[in-house]
């Protein structure tokens, strides 16, 4: 695997689902496609949960919908997860986080995981950092290691990994961010574990990615 290239569509549910619950964990699925010594390329994401990261059956049934859903939809794919964990270090991925991942690797084995580092999005907002994400991959020894930012596994691994944003502009996400923050658009993306207590609330978000178009800057998605 070259690298791992996200749409910006996808990064921004992610600052979304973890603006709507700040003191939470949150976790969701990537959705997108890979090939066996590819790029993986994130098009898409499915929030899951905001209570609390285990392998609970809001989870477990979260990921089988999802499979579902790709199924039926298809073009698209559970290629990763990802999360934002209150309680852990930063920019890292608990053993929870793993065993979770470890999930997910069942449903593809080139997926990735990305890690909202919280002191990251901070600096993030702030213009100090361009990207608040830490980027893990499974090695050869089937442990998941954080990728080098220069491109090399940061462990030593074979694999090189590179998390990359599709057009490369991470001051316009952060702009974009913004924009979805002060309009709390971020307030009308649902995750799966909302679904499960509303069965109104639309845990594929459809309504908040079309909608984004009309409140970005020069309408850029």
């Amino acid at each position: 695997m070259v690298a791992c290239i996200v749409d910006q569509v996808a990064l921004l549910k992610i600052l979304a689902h973890a603006a709507k619950f700040p003191s939470n964990s949150i976790n969701g699925v990537l959705l997108g496609n890979c090939t066996e010594g590819s790029n993986v390329e994130i098009h898409d994401v499915v929030p899951l949960c905001h209570s609390t990261l285990t392998l609970a059956p809001a989870l477990e049934i979260g990921l089988a919908q999802v499979e579902s859903y790709t199924h039926i939809a298809g073009g698209l794919k559970i290629v990763g997860y990802y999360q934002s964990d209150a309680r852990f270090g930063p920019g890292d991925l608990s053993p929870l986080g793993r065993k979770i991942a470890d999930k997910v690797f069942e449903h593809q084995s080139d997926a990735v995981v990305l890690v909202l580092d919280n002191k990251r999005l901070e600096q993030f907002c702030k213009a100090q950092v361009d990207n608040p994400f830490e980027l893990f991959n499974r090695d050869g020894a089937k442990a998941w290691k954080r990728a080098g930012s220069s491109g090399a596994a940061a462990d030593g691994g074979d694999t090189v990994t590179k998390l990359q944003l599709k057009g490369n502009d991470w001051k316009q996400l952060r702009e974009e961010f913004f924009t979805v923050f002060k309009q709390l658009k971020h307030r009308t993306l649902y995750d799966f574990e909302e679904h499960l207590d509303d069965p109104a609330k639309d845990w594929l978000n459809r309504n908040f990615s079309a909608g984004l178009k009309f409140v970005l800057p020069g309408n850029a998605l």
